[in-house]
């Protein structure tokens, strides 16, 4: 795509610009290495390098504008490459947004965008939203931790970040979704995603608040600051969602937000709540009532932490106008997906739950789930990450202590940091961390082989963690990991079949 910016209707970021009034550019991009003519490249300051350090790289390599926020550094290269449009802004990236809506034709603005937000239940509320829209002949998209997928299959786009897109990129997969005739598009979107302006501009049809603990903490600085900045994704819907059972969000959301909203719980009763839950070998079933209306149905799914995110999914559906009876027969179709709960009973005579819980609130809850399945002993993997906040590792440790027969507390995405010093974080919130039931690695995938070898027929295995999004972070580079490959591998070793 080739676009013609003006700098003549001065933008209230722009403070000034050297070089040709009206300049076209092809793409954008914050990497010099992928600047190409015609690109525009913006200097984005981050917590490891400065963008203004590549101006000359990229003019090189034929930029046709270079956005940064550094006055001298750009008044000096203005000297070196006259044939080259500078732009001195307030605020890089709320204008790399901006832009990237501008290139792409506004594409945000021609498919139902929702979007979800919360500590816990992004990935699971997203897909299911997604689901319930196919069924419903919605051709939609979704986006996330667990990649990009179209109304098909998974897409192989640039997605720069684990869960929520970098602005040039989410622009783009709105843009190929709109041409390739898809309708809608779910996505998560994070709390740093909002800081960092990946969605800045962006005006989304339905936003969905799930829950809120405390998370991300290192990043935001407080509390305080975290739910301020999730708040701020409600200053950019249409329409909003609210979880009635979390109270102190739910409340601020409702006394700020002017717009359409519905609300839903399973402690509390909202515009979709769910009643007399009884889980089942074939999943929960309950009394759902929808807008005063009561359904008895039966999900495919377990826990009421996975309740909560289907009924979620139910209101984003019913804000974009979908009936209710063609929701009800789009509830058999609903599944979780990968690393959601995520059961495996072929490889062996006892069950394998996989969760990507990896919060002390996520965690704890999906051990109540468990619990819930008939089964002998319960066994649980359980990490700290070397990619989040340690002040989160004890109190992984002292959520899952006297709730399982067997523990194995390990590592995931150590990244430069000392393995033993995140297993000796997990294991400071235990009150007793030398019990006979408390087991420790270094490894994820010898964590996993040491849980799978206390398991004996109906058992239930319990691997928790950040293990299902195809790598671990270790000492600065991806390396590939598979959760299914390295349960594979165990069984393969050890010859075991199932009974």
């Amino acid at each position: 795509m080739s676009m013609l910016i003006s700098f003549q209707h001065k933008h209230p970021l722009i403070k000034k610009y050297w070089g040709l009034s009206e300049t076209s550019f092809t793409s954008i991009t914050y990497d010099s290495r992928k600047v190409e003519p015609g690109t525009a490249f913006f200097c984005i300051i981050g917590t490891k390098t400065d963008g203004h350090r590549y101006i000359n790289q990229a003019c090189r390599s034929g930029a046709s504008i270079i956005i940064g926020t550094d006055t001298v550094l750009l008044e000096k290269a203005v000297q070196l490459f006259p044939g080259t449009t500078f732009v001195q802004v307030t605020d890089a990236k709320s204008f790399m947004s901006y832009l990237s809506i501008v290139l792409y034709d506004h594409a945000d603005e021609k498919v139902k965008t929702i979007a979800v937000t919360g500590t816990n239940g992004k990935t699971t509320v997203s897909s299911f939203v997604r689901n319930l829209l196919l069924k419903s002949g919605i051709p939609t998209g979704l986006i996330g931790t667990n990649g990009v997928w179209d109304d098909r299959i998974r897409r192989n786009f640039n997605h720069t970040t684990h869960t929520t897109p970098e602005a040039p990129d989410l622009q783009y997969i709105f843009h190929r979704f709109y041409k390739e005739g898809l309708q809608a598009v779910s996505l998560e979107v994070t709390s740093i995603a909002i800081e960092q302006k990946r969605v800045a501009g962006v005006i989304f049809d339905v936003g969905i608040h799930t829950n809120l603990t405390p998370e991300h903490l290192d990043f935001h600085g407080s509390y305080d600051a975290y739910k301020q900045s999730k708040l701020k994704l409600f200053r950019q819907v249409k329409k909003a969602v609210v979880n009635a059972d979390d109270g102190e969000m739910g409340r601020d959301i409702k006394a700020m937000f002017k717009g359409p909203l519905l609300t839903y719980g399973i402690y509390t009763k909202g515009d979709v709540f769910a009643e007399n839950m009884e889980t089942t070998s074939a999943g929960t079933a309950m009394d759902l009532t929808i807008l005063g209306k009561r359904f008895p149905v039966l999900v495919p799914i377990f826990g009421d932490y996975n309740i909560s995110n289907f009924l979620a999914s139910l209101c984003a559906c019913l804000h974009l106008s979908i009936p209710i009876p063609i929701l009800l027969e789009g509830l058999q179709t609903l599944s979780l997906p990968e690393g959601r709960f995520q059961i495996e009973d072929k490889l062996s005579n006892y069950k394998i739950i996989m969760d990507f819980a990896h919060s002390p609130d996520a965690l704890d809850k999906v051990i109540t789930a468990a619990k819930q399945l008939d089964h002998k002993k319960l066994i649980v993997l359980v990490t700290g990450a070397g990619g989040g906040d340690p002040a989160q590792w004890p109190k992984m440790g002292e959520t899952v202590e006297g709730k399982a027969d067997h523990i194995v507390v390990s590592v995931d995405h150590p990244d430069q940091l000392d393995r033993r010093d995140i297993v000796s974080g997990v294991l400071n919130g235990f009150q007793d961390p030398i019990h006979p039931s408390v087991n420790t690695a270094l490894d994820r995938e010898k964590g996993v082989h040491k849980a799978l070898s206390f398991a004996d027929k109906g058992d239930i295995v319990l691997l928790t963690g950040i293990g299902f999004v195809g790598h671990q972070f270790v000492n600065g580079r991806e390396v590939p990991y598979s959760e299914t490959e390295t349960l594979q591998r165990y069984f393969n070793e050890n010859e075991l079949l199932p009974e």
